[in-house]
């Protein structure tokens, strides 16, 4: 199903699909030069053996976390050229439609630069250090962070390591402990990309992997701090349904 599947889901997809035929169509037209395994490697996904027709050439599932999961069908014929289509799994429509839309379009913006050979094709992992977001991003990025944790902090903040831990496992990504004082959850969120959340008693702080705060902008990583956080929320509440609402979704 696409994105019209989702409540009020048609200007999203129509989004999406005028990204995807207008702004990416140059970009996107390189995918048929990659190699789509290493491809879904670096994005954290997998290629699948079933395709629906013949002029698809690849099928890559992403799974950010349950119960989402994305389809990418790159199209490629030799009279028509190229498509990209983006289908969801059924049971993703527990998320909300403007996560669902946001995944989608920062996957699809990473696939671009891939065809464009911004990103080099080169089988990569998470670096072994923790950079706070705050040590390298530009002084530009504060108000994108600001945007991106909002009245999320305070929230956190409320939440004990055990509601985290009981919803990181029904997230099944990313593995939490308990910190003086608080907690920390890591997350696996690209296959060279991995973000770190602690909160204690000093506040809330976001690290990224040596590797992943290097190749990707901010923009990115804080675009995907965002969503992992809603989805973070989202779990805990279902696990302590006392803690204050943020919004319909949060």
């Amino acid at each position: 199903m696409t994105l019209q599947s989702f409540e009020a889901g048609w200007g999203w997809d129509a989004q999406l699909r005028q990204y995807i035929r207008r702004k990416y169509q140059g970009d996107l037209a390189g995918l048929v030069r990659v190699n789509p395994r290493l491809l879904a490697r670096l994005l954290g996904g997998e290629i699948l053996a079933a395709r629906p027709y013949a002029t698809v050439r690849w099928v890559l599932r992403v799974a950010p976390f349950r119960p989402l999961e994305i389809y990418w069908l790159f199209d490629f014929d030799e009279e028509f050229g190229h498509d990209l289509r983006v289908l969801y799994a059924p049971k993703s429509l527990a998320v909300p439609t403007e996560d669902a839309y946001v995944f989608a379009w920062d996957y699809l913006a990473l696939l671009a630069r891939y065809g464009r050979g911004t990103f080099p094709l080169t089988d990569a992992s998470p670096g072994p250090q923790w950079l706070p977001f705050s040590a390298f991003a530009p002084a530009a990025a504060g108000p994108i962070k600001d945007l991106a944790l909002g009245p999320r902090q305070e929230l956190l903040r409320l939440i004990s390591p055990e509601v985290v831990e009981v919803a990181v496992r029904r997230l099944d990504r990313g593995t939490s402990r308990p910190v003086k004082d608080g907690w920390e959850v890591d997350w696996p969120v690209l296959g060279d990309l991995a973000m770190r959340l602690r909160c204690d008693a000093q506040g809330l702080e976001i690290a990224f992997d040596s590797h992943g705060a290097r190749k990707y902008g901010p923009e990115f990583l804080l675009s995907f701090t965002w969503l992992y956080l809603n989805a973070l929320i989202r779990e805990c509440r279902q696990v302590e349904p006392s803690l204050p609402r943020l919004s319909r979704y949060l």
